[in-house]
């Protein structure tokens, strides 16, 4: 996908998003952050599936504004950990839900080896070249026999024209080499269930609407309304489907190595640590712009909007929070 495309569809759209849930209220924001293709059967799939549950520690990599899951979170009591690549995505997930959020690439996870009890990857791998390095991290950061759920468009043919930029749709073939030779079993996968209910959709819709309002005239507005309908003809057409998918990491086995106890399979056990001392420099960092000082200031004098770091430092505390857990549970 190119820059400005990948930009968007996925960054600028979930802020315009996060923006819109604030006016038309909290009921619009899991609806809307789930974008359309996450429809509560489908999240109710996948749930099911791998068998979540209350306190379960669920890692979503490219978790985008966080709709799928805040969904978890609310209907099964999982603890989720999300990881996503674009800044305004990570900003509207910690706006709208209070997630803990991890900017990062789904290549390189900055969590320890086995820390996670089940995974979701959903919409994700189509639009990544290297679909084995983000499969190969998913498994390193699973526990053993942890559950794995997707949402992948899989394509009927190897080459598909007129694709959404940057997008890159793997074959039902390559998709269970891939899954295979990652270190993952694909234990069961059906065609995405149909739409969803009218009262999930309106609300949609609605926040849909006030974007649309707000950002018609936005090249970037225009650059992701491409993309949705791009892959909408594929769709219709059954070039592509949606596709669910349950995989089960394979455990394995390994020598024992007593020097090298407590390190992950990259040799760099302290992942956690690292990310501990970085979220504490950021907080410190937020914590002097002394938001409560500014908010007490004239608009005209200010040179940050101090509701915007209040907002950061509770993504942040909830952040430091997952970390610590993760680091205790460790030990």
């Amino acid at each position: 996908m190119t820059a400005s495309a990948m930009v968007a569809e996925f960054d600028d759209v979930a802020g315009w998003t996060a923006e819109a849930v604030e006016l038309l209220g909290e009921r619009h924001a899991i609806p809307a952050a789930c974008r359309g293709s996450a429809s509560p059967a489908a999240l109710a799939w996948l749930a099911e599936a791998c068998e979540l549950s209350a306190g379960t520690t669920l890692l979503d990599v490219g978790a985008g504004a966080g709709g799928p899951a805040a969904w978890a979170a609310e209907r099964f009591g999982v603890r989720p950990i999300l990881v996503e690549r674009m800044p305004a995505a990570c900003r509207a997930a910690a706006r709208l839900f209070g997630l803990p959020v991890i900017t990062a690439d789904g290549a390189r996870i900055p969590l320890r080896t086995g820390s996670a009890d089940a995974a979701w990857c959903l919409g994700v791998l189509d639009t990544v070249r290297d679909k084995a390095a983000v499969l190969g991290e998913i498994k390193r950061v699973l526990a053993p026999g942890g559950s794995l759920g997707l949402l992948v468009v899989v394509a009927r043919s190897p080459r598909v024209r007129a694709a959404p930029d940057g997008n890159h749709f793997p074959t039902q073939r390559e998709l269970a080499a891939l899954l295979d030779a990652a270190g993952f079993d694909l234990v069961e996968q059906i065609d995405r269930p149909g739409s969803a209910p009218l009262a999930w959709s309106r609300r949609a819709e609605q926040v849909a609407a006030v974007v649309a309002a707000r950002h018609r005239g936005d090249r970037a507005y225009a650059l992701a309304a491409g993309q949705g309908e791009r892959l909408a003809r594929l769709l219709a057409s059954g070039r592509l489907s949606m596709q669910l998918v349950h995989a089960v990491s394979r455990p394995v086995r390994r020598a024992s190595n007593t020097q090298g106890e407590g390190m992950n399979e990259h040799g760099d056990g302290g992942f956690e640590i690292e990310l501990e001392v970085e979220i504490e420099a950021e907080l410190t960092l937020v914590e002097s712009s002394r938001a409560g000082e500014a908010a007490e200031s004239p608009a005209a004098e200010w040179l940050f909007d101090p509701t915007d770091a209040e907002r950061d430092e509770v993504g942040l505390r909830n952040l430091l929070g997952a970390a610590e857990a993760l680091e205790g549970e460790h030990e």
